[in-house]
């Protein structure tokens, strides 16, 4: 998606400068002319290939007959010389006057609707993820329950990302909302993981039990959607309060944050705290695990659970630590390989969490969900124990009444 240049607190004094369109209005988001009577449309008076729009309801700025300055804070100021802009006394959605600017983007290997439909892939997979979890009685311990909820608040961020790379907007209003939503839901993952990981690292303490109550999952409920809650909440405060500090930009002139400037310092910054906390407690409950010399089989659960969380963890920490490096760069085709590896994540979620865990496999087996497929199924169960076949002591609820 298009990106601009940071936040900008300026006023307008003049609009002598080059009109972009000899009739008609710039085409919003775009360097096109058209003509509102005729519908016909012709090229603008910039020759540049890339443009952004500055509107004067959202940024003030400064114009005179060959300049246009922009004060991106109190140490900063840019001057465009006049064939770098143009100004526009509307567009075709909107009234207010626009400054049409030329912007320096790398050229993109893929158009941005591929990165949409392979998220829509990956969502498909996700929402298939939570219904078989929700639908197993078995599955829905402290953990499965969790599971529900990062593979749910995953499955939501990448189809809003995904509607803001197929769709154009035309009203920033709703464009804001998505940004927002999406923000909210993508953050509520890695705090899911995050919940995740303490639970496994909490296991260690009473590994003989296995709690299906909602008691203890509402307490982690709480930290994994109330964080990215308040975090929304402050972001969307600094986004629309006046001012020369660091806006987010999202619904100011794009959905999304201006640039990677911006997504690192309200995004992956939390992302990066997040990811690195996950590795320490994975790091510390290996130690801990590995520690025991003596045969239980509780203890072999608690390590299967681990090491599924772990995959996890790598499924989706590594496809957005991907993510961040490739946006410190230019593009190119290895962060393009590198991308559908992030955006596939929820097909590999559905294998780690689905297809290659028994108990899961097991159960759908059990319910007679799987016939079709009853002699595959029969030999992958026949490979090995399921590791997570203990003797359970259940907390908070009977089996048949979860």
């Amino acid at each position: 998606m298009k990106l601009i240049f940071l936040f900008l607190t300026i006023g307008l004094a003049g609009c002598e400068a080059s009109d972009c369109c000899k009739h008609g209005v710039v085409e919003d988001d775009g360097n096109v002319c058209v003509d509102l009577l005729t519908n016909k449309t012709s090229s603008t008076s910039l020759t540049c290939s890339h443009v952004d729009h500055l509107s004067l309801q959202m940024f003030n700025f400064t114009v005179s007959e060959d300049s246009l300055i922009l004060n991106l804070n109190e140490d900063m100021v840019i001057e465009l010389e006049s064939d770098k802009f143009c100004v526009s006394n509307g567009t075709r959605f909107s009234d207010d006057p626009v400054a049409v600017i030329c912007s320096d983007v790398d050229e993109k290997i893929l158009e941005e609707s591929v990165y949409g439909y392979c998220m829509i892939v990956s969502v498909v997979f996700l929402v298939i993820t939570v219904i078989v979890y929700s639908m197993l009685p078995k599955l829905r311990d402290l953990l499965g329950k969790s599971i529900i909820n990062f593979c749910a608040s995953l499955a939501i961020g990448l189809s809003t990302l995904a509607i803001m790379n197929i769709m154009e907007y035309s009203d920033l209003k709703w464009c804001a909302v998505r940004g927002f939503v999406a923000y909210f839901f993508i953050l509520a993952t890695f705090f899911w993981s995050n919940s995740i990981s303490i639970q496994i690292l909490r296991s260690l303490e009473r590994p003989t039990s296995i709690d299906y109550s909602w008691k203890a999952f509402m307490w982690y409920a709480l930290y994994a959607w109330g964080c990215p809650t308040i975090l929304t909440i402050i972001l969307a405060i600094v986004n629309f309060t006046p001012g020369k500090h660091r806006k987010p930009g999202i619904g100011l002139n794009t959905c999304w944050f201006f640039d990677y400037k911006q997504q690192w310092y309200y995004m992956y910054s939390v992302m990066t705290i997040l990811i690195v906390s996950n590795m320490v407690i994975f790091m510390y409950i290996s130690l801990s695990l590995w520690r025991h010399t003596f045969a239980s089989t509780h203890i072999k659960a608690l390590k299967y659970k681990f090491w599924m969380t772990v995959r996890m963890f790598i499924v989706m920490g590594l496809a957005w630590i991907f993510e961040m490096i490739s946006s410190l760069s230019k593009p190119h085709i290895i962060w393009v390989i590198l991308d559908f590896f992030n955006l596939l994540q929820g097909l590999l979620l559905f294998l780690v969490l689905v297809v290659f865990r028994k108990r899961v496999i097991k159960e759908l087996y059990n319910k007679g969900w799987l016939e079709c497929v009853a002699g595959c199924v029969e030999r992958h169960l026949a490979v090995g124990d399921d590791e997570e076949d203990v003797v359970e002591h259940t907390i908070g609820v009977a089996l048949e009444e979860k």
